[in-house]
């Protein structure tokens, strides 16, 4: 018997009564699992086996994919289904993570990070691009890509001035370095928001001022690392 928190992902209907659940597993990666009967209504399953449901649960191994035993609801960000900005926003942000996530290999804080952004996007009303934004680019820096806003990648001078983003590079060239590299120009102030953004907690993003600029800098530097922009949900968000 295994014990572990679960963020239900995607659930696919299996047979009459049962789903299939990918989940994102805090000590696991990103895992599949049987939950059976949870189609029932009277299932003491039905809760903790739809998209968004965050529980702990019990579950055992068979062959390559869990059977889940039971499980206690934590959270399903109800709000989420009762705002469809904040829907899609949450939904952009499960298939985001159901991409990069790997099996066998997890890393608690990004499981963490995953649950406190959709806390936020399920209570938040007018903000949910500074918190994607800002969800994206910490990703970005935990999957080992983090963007250096500090110092010049060329000559390594403290940036004090406006430069030139390099995602490629993942940071910035210096005024006096500017033509040894292509990127996009970018002033001090929008580098400043970029780190702030970077540092800042999900519950004081909102007093950040962000430009239409910075979501498509942020955005591009993380699709650019993981390989893939062609989300559906941003299609329809």
């Amino acid at each position: 018997m295994i014990t572990d928190e679960i963020l239900v992902v995607k659930e696919v209907s299996y047979k009459e009564n049962d789903k299939i659940l990918h989940a994102l597993s805090r000590m696991r990666g990103k895992i599949q699992l049987i939950s059976k009967g949870s189609k029932k209504s009277n299932s003491h399953l039905i809760n903790v086996s739809q998209l968004f449901a965050y529980s702990k649960c019990s579950m055992t191994l068979s062959r390559d994919m869990y059977i889940l035993t039971s499980a206690d609801l934590i959270d399903n960000f109800f709000n989420l289904k009762n705002n469809i900005d904040a829907f899609f926003y949450g939904n952009y942000i499960l298939e985001l993570i159901s991409y990069v996530a790997q099996e066998n290999e997890y890393d608690s804080r990004i499981f963490d990070m995953t649950v406190a952004i959709l806390k936020h996007l399920s209570s938040s009303s007018n903000y949910y691009d500074k918190l994607t934004a800002a969800y994206e680019i910490k990703l970005a820096s935990m999957l080992g890509y983090k963007p250096d806003f500090l110092h010049c990648v060329s000559c390594g001078a403290e940036i004090n001035t406006d430069a030139r983003f390099s995602i490629a590079e993942g940071g910035l060239y210096c005024s006096g370095c500017v033509n040894y590299g292509s990127g996009i120009n970018v002033t001090l102030n929008e580098i400043i928001t970029m780190e702030r953004i970077l540092k800042t907690r999900f519950e004081d993003i909102g007093s950040i001022e962000v430009s239409p600029k910075i979501y498509k800098i942020i955005r591009d530097f993380l699709f650019y690392y993981i390989g893939k922009d062609n989300f559906t949900t941003l299609k329809l968000l």
